[in-house]
């Protein structure tokens, strides 16, 4: 009977292990309201540009993606924190409007899991242009974290959701990205 038990936890944990996970990131950076923007009309557009929708691998080979459109899911994030900026923002065909293109460049995820602790990483690059105000920046971030025991979809949804949300604040917060908007 215990062999049987032992059979049947192995096979419980290692069909844990290698199943994969639909990653849920949310990005909600802090902006104070503000007329920072003047006013001034801007389309901003953003394109997933990373050669892989896969972001990384967990346990036994269990690979981490999303369902999510990443560039909308960003593309939200950042509309709305120039809206509160008092920035105008309107859509890609408007006439007199300053143009942001934003690239999605990388959204990783590399773990060591260990008996006791699990070292997590997380990575993000995203680079920004400012179309006809010659600006073009690339920001990026990386976080690791030491996980108890093994990492889960809910401590990967967290920590996938801090290290983008903190490329995007740093975005918003570029006081030389929002001086080259207005220019």
């Amino acid at each position: 009977m215990k062999k049987l038990l032992i059979i049947a936890m192995v096979g419980i944990v290692a069909a844990c292990a290698a199943s994969s996970q639909d990653a849920v990131i949310s990005i909600f950076p802090n902006v104070t309201a503000s007329n920072i923007g003047d006013g001034i009309s801007l389309s901003i557009s953003v394109e997933d540009s990373r050669a892989t929708g896969v972001i990384g691998t967990y346990g036994e080979g269990g690979q981490i993606s999303t369902s999510q459109d990443m560039a909308m899911t960003l593309g939200v994030a950042l509309v709305d924190s120039f809206s509160k900026m008092g920035f105008n923002v309107r859509g890609s065909d408007s006439a007199g409007a300053v143009h942001m293109h934003v690239f999605l460049e990388d959204l990783h995820y590399t773990m060591d899991g260990g008996t006791i602790t699990t070292d997590v990483e997380t990575n993000t690059r995203v680079r920004v242009e400012a179309v006809d105000k010659g600006f073009n920046r690339t920001y990026s971030n990386s976080e690791e974290r030491k996980i108890p025991f093994s990492s889960n979809p809910a401590t990967n949804n967290s920590q996938l959701s801090n290290t983008l949300n903190t490329t995007v604040q740093r975005i918003v917060s570029d006081s030389e990205l929002i001086e080259a908007l207005k220019r």
